[in-house]
């Protein structure tokens, strides 16, 4: 009998584990014993693999081929052997890492959203300042994504969804990962500061909020959720503050709209994924309580109604608005209504793939009812002053006769004001 110590990177988890491997009589077969999970939580799993006149170092290879296996003998014991997988970053792949580490696809989202507030502020911003904002949110979201991964790498490598993500991985040191998390806040906080300082000190705070307080609270209590949400609704506000220096009505209501529909949102995704969440020891309501989870995603559906009808009486919209958005929430609402009579992973999936779709079709509602409004109003500062203009808006009644003053027409005292 023969007793070996390695490490092996199992396809289970995709993550380090400590292995004993025993060699028994029969060559056809190989016994590991291994040791899965972080330091916090222990469970050993015996592996029987049958691999006829099959060495070890080969059953590593086969595992992960894209890592070099190193072997160094133990001089006070020839019948022990220690291997440890060694991977050089390369320059070439460091861009790909980098924006694993940022989630870079969850960061577009959040530079779109923050243009979205840009875009949709009465005031004109300058390309100079649109460009900053881009740079700068796209900055401060890698950050407090990387911070994230760091954070939650022992916990992500027992779920399924976060396997492959790089901390799990170990394709950076966690010193690394940390590093790059730092740098990216510094500079992505100094680009928003060369905005406005309000724009900065609105990225530093939501990388504060998500890399401090939601990923904390996400192993203690379900109220993470709610600051997850406000996390999320805080990069409208940033391109609203980045076109004018300034938060009004237009900036909360964009904010309020974001914060809404990430209930339905996520609550939905998370009940598909409930098991993974479970496993990690995450609190999340799909896992705690299910109904609650699904009645939270009601009320808020329910909540974009009232509120998308209200949006242009905030000026950054026309009102037609109010009567494009019904449909749409409607069936939002809808789908949500179907979560919460029946939660499953059918209505579930309905409703996040049509959470999706919503902003996009919302966001495009709004511009067009945008640049309906600027149409107009830019039609009547034209003709603003215009006496043929203003004769052909007045009744016949009370045009006032030539050589008569016009304070007796009240289109045309307006115009002159």
């Amino acid at each position: 009998m023969v007793f070996r110590r390695c490490l092996l990177l199992t396809p289970r988890s995709i993550s380090l584990h400590t292995c004993i491997c025993r060699f028994s009589a029969k060559p056809n077969r190989v016994d590991i014993t291994y040791q899965e999970g972080s330091t916090h939580e222990k469970s050993y799993v015996k592996v029987n693999e049958v691999k006829p006149e099959i060495n070890l170092s080969e059953i590593l290879r086969r595992i992960q081929r894209d890592v070099k296996v190193n072997a160094e003998e133990n001089e006070a014991n020839p019948l022990t052997t220690s291997y440890w997988f060694e991977r050089k970053l390369k320059i070439s792949e460091m861009h790909k890492l980098y924006l694993g580490l940022a989630k870079s696809r969850l960061t577009i989202l959040v530079v779109l959203t923050a243009m979205a507030g840009f875009a949709f502020n009465p005031v004109s911003g300058s390309v100079v300042s649109l460009a900053a904002l881009t740079a700068g949110t796209f900055l401060c979201s890698a950050s407090a994504n990387a911070c994230n991964q760091v954070m939650e790498a022992p916990f992500d490598a027992q779920m399924d969804r976060c396997k492959q993500r790089v901390m799990v991985r170990h394709l950076v040191s966690p010193l690394h990962g940390l590093m790059f998390s730092v740098t990216c806040g510094v500079l992505g906080t100094a680009v928003l500061y060369s905005v406005n300082p309000l724009t900065a000190a609105l990225g530093c705070a939501n990388i504060l909020l998500y890399a401090g307080v939601y990923t904390t609270m996400k192993r203690y209590t379900v109220a993470n959720t709610w600051v997850g949400s406000v996390v999320g609704a805080i990069p409208p506000a940033m391109g609203w503050a980045a076109a004018s220096g300034t938060l009004d009505s237009g900036a909360l209501a964009l904010c309020a709209l974001l914060y809404f529909w990430q209930f339905p949102h996520f609550n939905s995704l998370s009940h598909n994924v409930r098991q993974d969440y479970c496993r990690a020891g995450y609190h999340m309501m799909s896992v705690t309580n299910t109904a609650q989870n699904a009645a939270v995603s009601l009320r808020n559906t329910i909540a974009l109604i009232p509120l998308c009808i209200a949006m242009p009486f905030t000026g950054i919209s026309h009102c037609s608005f109010s009567f494009y958005s019904i449909p749409i929430n409607i069936y939002f609402s809808y789908l949500a209504w179907n979560f919460y009579k029946s939660p499953n992973k059918n209505t579930a999936r309905e409703l996040f793939r049509f959470s999706l779709v919503y902003l996009p079709i919302l966001f495009g509602f709004l511009a067009i009812g945008y640049a309906f409004k600027e149409r107009t109003s830019s039609s009547d500062e034209k003709h603003h002053g215009d006496k043929q203009y203003i004769k052909d808006l007045c009744p016949v009644n009370v045009i006032p006769a030539s050589g008569v003053s016009d304070k007796y027409c009240p289109v045309g005292s307006k115009a002159k004001v």
